[in-house]
């Protein structure tokens, strides 16, 4: 599917004939919109869907309440663990709610493993699109644009998994964006919708050039973040532009780690936002605020790494700290296990700037945690990995305090990682270790 607005119209493309896209390529479900009235509002939406062959669309109407639909409720756990349900009973990509407010409709999108972690870019389940009621009494009258638009945000927001999704989505999100950048049609949709759209087009553009971000990319997704900002007084609650906040954190983390001329601007800049962002995105919001916690943690090191900040590698620490709280051993597994050898890392780093014996223990319970969940029996690689930086700590801590008992201890550590190197025949490990234990036996002589 490859054109330019020249040679197909808007509506040729929301009609996607079967010569252009093959049938359901997205899989999406609709939830009946919680929208107190008679409208069947989330069914029209499902039927507007239905008319693009980009998208399989199944329409969601079990009885259950949908209360937690209202964002002041606070019922986030609801929210993400019936979404996770539906996702998984639908075998869908994307699951969009919707739901009434003041005579709009507030579009809310959900993936598979929305917060789990490690994590790029990603959607906040509050990044949300308010387009009026009235289109939806009569979906004849919807607008293109904005019907276009849609169209974007759900092939963003889903993560490829079929060979044909990831091959297809960039073309796809290309001509979204060409298209929509050619439309110059007049617009019926009042401000106060704006600050959404705006928002919304700024995920696109970055979802379509994070593996390859220019300067000129940087400044026009940037524009738009912006833009939307700009109008924030017509957004209802802060969470609205805390998720935009969010997101210019999201554009200037991926622009440093991409971009070597102005590197350091990047980090700054990203840190800054995600730091406003995570001021609206507060505790209240637990998901959110627990992965914006991770994203400034590992900006936090980077900057310690290039100013030798100390402060900066304690900010770090700190904000694993708030991270490990969300992201607990029983909910978020394997994202704690992430947690906790970044915590070894970094303090066993702020360990031995500060000469700490007591936080070079902490490291120590932190690679300890690792193995709850790696273990010798299911995982003897990683199980033998966090033995060898238990270890390595152990050594350090004997050299620091000039301790043989510490120093032996190191040795027990080192001798255990290779006694699985050696059974599984992992020649650079062995050598690693040895040449550690050679250290210690040169130390204790």
């Amino acid at each position: 599917m490859s054109f330019t607005p020249n040679l197909l119209s808007l509506k040729n493309f929301l009609g996607s004939s079967p010569k252009k896209a093959p049938a359901g390529l997205f899989k999406v479900t609709v939830v009946a919109f919680e929208d107190n009235c008679s409208l069947n509002c989330g069914l029209r939406f499902a039927e507007l869907l239905k008319r693009s062959n980009l998208f399989d669309v199944t329409f969601f109407n079990e009885p259950f309440s949908k209360n937690f639909l209202n964002l002041q409720s606070r019922n986030f756990f609801d929210f993400i663990d019936r979404s996770n349900k539906i996702l998984a009973s639908t075998q869908a990509d994307i699951v969009i709610w919707g739901y009434e407010e003041d005579g709009k409709i507030r579009l809310n999108f959900q993936v598979d493993n929305q917060y789990v972690i490690p994590n790029n870019l990603s959607f906040s389940l509050f990044d949300s699109l308010f387009i009026p009621l009235n289109y939806l009494t009569d979906i004849n009258n919807f607008s293109e644009s904005l019907l276009l638009l849609i169209y974007g945000v759900i092939v963003a927001a889903v993560t490829p998994v079929t060979n044909e999704q990831k091959q297809r989505r960039p073309q796809i999100l290309n001509d979204i964006i060409s298209l929509l950048s050619a439309d110059k049609s007049p617009k019926d949709i009042s401000k106060e919708f704006m600050p959404y759209i705006m928002n919304m087009l700024g995920k696109i553009y970055l979802s379509n050039t994070r593996d390859d971000l220019s300067v000129q990319d940087i400044k026009i997704i940037q524009n738009l973040f912006e833009s939307a900002l700009n109008s924030k007084q017509y957004m209802r609650l802060p969470i609205y532009y805390g998720c935009i906040y969010n997101n210019l954190g999201q554009l200037f983390e991926t622009a440093f780690h991409q971009n070597k001329h102005n590197s350091a601007f990047y980090l700054k800049s990203a840190i800054a936002n995600y730091q406003t962002a995570q001021k609206n995105l507060n505790r209240n919001y637990p998901y959110d605020y627990g992965l914006i916690a991770y994203h400034l943690a590992l900006l936090y090191f980077e900057y310690w790494k290039y100013k030798a900040d100390l402060q900066a590698l304690r900010d770090a620490v700190a904000q694993l700290r708030e991270a490990e709280k969300v992201y607990s051993f029983v909910q978020f597994p394997l994202s704690w296990c992430h947690i906790e050898e970044l915590l070894g890392n970094y303090l066993t780093a702020l360990g031995m700037q500060t000469q700490s014996n007591e936080l070079m223990q902490l490291a120590i319970e932190a690679y300890k945690n690792r193995q709850k969940i790696f273990t010798q029996k299911t995982n003897p690689t990683v199980w033998a990995n966090v033995q060898e930086k238990i270890g390595n700590i152990f050594y350090l801590l004997g050299k620091q305090n000039n301790d043989d008992q510490l120093m032996e201890e190191a040795r027990n550590y080192f001798n255990s990682a290779l006694e699985i190197y050696t059974e599984l025949e992992m020649k650079a490990d062995i050598k690693n270790v040895n040449r550690a234990l050679l250290k210690i036996r040169n130390y204790l002589g």
